[in-house]
């Protein structure tokens, strides 16, 4: 598990997303806590529902490109695998 952390921070634009992006999202979170903490009381059915589409639509949308990229990857992959598998019969067939 630990090595796996080490990989992920090795590669050089994973460092820079967390280094750039992480503390952005620590500082939305944690207001987007006091917010709904503190003012919960002082917020209408239009702000709870302007939330839901501000925050959470873009995670959702972006969760479900990520999973139709990834389910692609996974065919290409799987694709190329077939290929290889095709070329070593065909040479050991020679």
């Amino acid at each position: 598990m630990l090595e796996k952390i080490k990989n992920h921070f090795s590669k050089q634009y994973n460092l820079a997303f967390w280094v750039l992006f992480a503390p952005a999202m620590a500082i939305t979170l944690s207001g987007v806590y006091e917010l709904y903490t503190k003012y919960f009381d002082l917020l209408t059915g239009q702000d709870h529902m302007q939330f839901l589409i501000r925050f959470l639509f873009p995670i959702s949308l972006a969760t479900y490109v990520t999973v139709l990229e990834r389910r692609q990857r996974k065919q290409r992959e799987a694709l190329i695998e077939g290929v290889k598998t095709y070329l070593k019969r065909k040479r050991s067939a020679k």
